[in-house]
């Protein structure tokens, strides 16, 4: 086998689901091939999220196990203080847009706001200087706003969490009372709806 091709088998490896047990999450971070009995299944793990999915189906039983698409996540609800600075921020920012993101430290299990710079700002983009991250710190939320326009997922939103591992989250309508958010789940070019619970817990809708 060519040295490439060992490369990409150790960073992607295959597996084939049990008939008689239970699949035994990965092992380390990254994400791994499941071929199952309906056809081809993907799990991703990160410190913060392990997800099995679906991406290929096939029309022939094989002679594997089944698997259940199944969404876990192990970091915790996101501070009301930090969501509430975000809304301030973006308002202030309005009718221009403005770019933050949630960071999640996996090693206290605390969540930490912050800002993008601003390289360019407009009624309906902007550019930024991405944060930086600690060590053991994770970007979970991407956020951004729309300014006066409705919260939603532009093609540029779509070619920006292309291939990425994160929520994202937009906001909008901030010259009235009641703003409009959207949210979801990217990983790598899947996406599911999401939305944020009342106590700050990030949950995903199908």
């Amino acid at each position: 086998m060519e040295t490439m091709d060992q490369v990409v088998q150790a960073a992607f490896p295959v597996v084939s689901a049990p008939r008689f047990s239970s699949l035994e999450a990965g092992a380390k971070p990254g994400s791994r091939h499941i071929v199952a009995k309906d056809g081809l299944w993907r799990e991703i793990t990160l410190p913060w999220i392990r997800s099995i999915h679906p991406i290929a189906a096939c029309d022939v039983p094989l002679p594997y196990g089944a698997l259940h698409a199944e969404i876990e996540l192990f970091c915790g609800p996101i501070p009301k203080d930090l969501r509430q600075k975000f809304v301030r921020d973006a308002t202030a920012a309005s009718p221009y847009e403005m770019a933050a993101a949630m960071i999640w430290n996996q090693a206290t299990g605390g969540w930490r706001y912050a800002v993008r710079e601003n390289l360019a700002a407009g009624h309906a983009f902007v550019t930024y200087n991405e944060v930086s991250l600690e060590e053991g710190e994770f970007l979970v939320l991407d956020l951004h706003s729309h300014g006066k326009f409705d919260a939603y997922f532009s093609e540029r939103d779509d070619a920006d969490d292309a291939g990425s591992m994160k929520f994202s989250g937009v906001i909008g309508n901030l010259n009235t009372g009641t703003p409009t958010t959207v949210m979801r789940l990217n990983l790598l070019g899947k996406t599911w709806a999401a939305t944020m619970a009342a106590d700050g817990t990030l949950e995903v809708l199908e």
